[in-house]
């Protein structure tokens, strides 16, 4: 489903003394006239009389599908649905009501990404488990929650990606990492358009990939960054030593040649975010068991990096503990979600970013009381939804916790093989718009499938 093509550099003018039929024809413009979202079109659709403002506000409030369809009806519709402020307003829309989960799957040697909608009204009004009762235990021994697949009626939105690793998404376009090449890869699945941006070589002394980058957008410089943590590495015969007190971040401005360093970076732990990026920053949860310098931000625009305070009772013997804890994005306010004795799950929100006093508690969940419940279920938050319901990747299921109702529900079952789930909102956001730079070369993916992804 993948839409690939260049984008026409023309308008609709009619031809004098001609017939109907052949009263309209194409000429060239400007570049600079399709770069603004009052693109004057005329052909005999009885739509494009309206103003074109009303034009994209209607479009932009249809089904992702149905937006797929109206860029075949006509080259018209086509060049309406290229403009960047098009795109910018679908993805302002969609984002409330349509996303997509970026499934990532390893069979045997081969690895592959599948992409799949959920609309968020009918996740919402699906039958909740009861309070007393957790959600696999619910969908054993009641028919009224039968194991529903993820839709496939979107399965052209998958490639090959072997040796490819999710790094995040942001504004509709999804960022992986390939070990093997060393490189990163933008992509946009709805569109089917990549570029590949390669990383520096080594660096003395030597620096290895400690598995872990972001994938962010600045707005102040509208740009798109890559970060990739690093950490020393000592080689004293054959022992090889990685103090994590020593760890480098270098950052890439996507269509750029340079990557930039930071060192002395607080060192990340593994999986200590899932939806990191707020006000322009990237966050993450370090190894530090100082409660001071837990919470670490870095700033996409002046490339330097700070601590957060954390909640007032973050004593430190509270923070020992802790089994595990991760930051994301809850109602546009940073937000900390963790389990405490392995009995308790909470969720503390900054209202007030910065500021120590503003941390206020969401809600918290007793896992003992979720009958066949266990910790393990709760560890991997994937995304808060504007309602405020978070969804988490519970055994083989996408499952959602309303913590209004005080309910799971068990929404989705997961493919086997699923080795990580990320979500991602589909948009029509072109690379050719978003990324700035003479060095990045847009591709296609082909349209065979499963498409592949040449990194070379």
């Amino acid at each position: 489903m993948a839409l690939t093509g260049k984008k026409r550099k023309r308008r609709l003018e009619q031809l004098p003394g001609t017939g109907k039929k052949s009263g309209w024809n194409w000429i060239d413009v400007q570049q600079s006239e399709f770069e603004t979202a009052a693109v004057t079109l005329f052909v005999n659709f009885p739509i494009l009389e309206l103003p074109v403002n009303l034009i994209y506000d209607i479009l932009s409030r249809l089904p992702l599908k149905s937006i797929c369809c109206c860029r075949l009806v006509c080259k018209a519709f086509l060049d309406l649905l290229a403009q960047p402020y098009f795109a910018q307003l679908h993805l302002a829309k969609t984002s409330l009501t349509t996303v997509s989960l970026a499934l990532q799957k390893n069979i045997f040697q081969q690895g592959l990404l599948c992409f799949h909608l959920l609309d968020i009204d009918e996740v919402s009004k699906g039958a909740p488990c009861s309070t007393a009762c957790h959600h696999d235990i619910c969908r054993a021994r009641s028919p009224s929650h039968p194991c529903r697949s993820l839709t496939t009626q979107n399965a052209d939105f998958y490639f090959s990606a072997r040796e490819a690793v999710i790094v995040g998404s942001c504004n509709g376009l999804l960022c992986l990492y390939y070990a093997l090449q060393n490189a990163y890869v933008i992509l946009n699945p709805i569109l089917g358009e990549y570029v590949v941006s390669g990383c520096l070589p080594s660096s003395t002394p030597a620096y290895t990939y400690m598995n872990h980058s972001g994938f962010g957008f600045c707005p102040g410089t509208r740009q798109y960054k890559i970060v990739r943590f690093m950490c020393v590495t000592y080689v004293v015969g054959s022992l090889v030593f990685t103090p994590e007190t020593e760890v480098m971040v270098e950052i890439h401005t996507l269509g750029s040649t340079s990557w930039r360093k930071i060192y002395n970076v607080p060192c990340p732990k593994i999986q200590g975010s899932f939806d990191p990026l707020l006000n322009g920053c990237f966050h993450w949860i370090t190894t530090s068991c100082n409660p001071s310098d837990l919470i670490c931000s870095l700033d996409l625009e002046k490339e330097c990096f700070k601590h957060l305070p954390t909640p007032r009772h973050f004593s430190q013997s509270y923070v020992n503990k802790i089994s595990w804890i991760t930051v994301g994005i809850l109602g546009g306010c940073l937000c900390l979600c963790y389990v405490y004795e392995d009995n308790l799950f909470e969720a503390w929100v900054m209202k007030d970013y910065g500021v120590k006093e503003s941390w206020t508690k969401d809600f918290s969940i007793t896992i003992n009381f979720y009958s066949g419940l266990r910790l393990e279920h709760l560890n991997r938050p994937i995304k808060f939804l504007n309602n405020g319901d978070l969804w988490l990747v519970s055994d083989n299921s996408v499952v959602s916790y309303s913590p209004r109702a005080g309910t799971f529900k068990d929404f989705k079952v997961l493919e086997p093989w699923v080795t990580e789930v990320v979500v991602h909102i589909p948009s029509f956001i072109s690379l050719k718009h978003a990324l700035q730079g003479n060095n990045l070369e847009v591709k296609y993916l082909g349209r065979a499938r499963p498409a592949k992804i040449s990194v070379i």
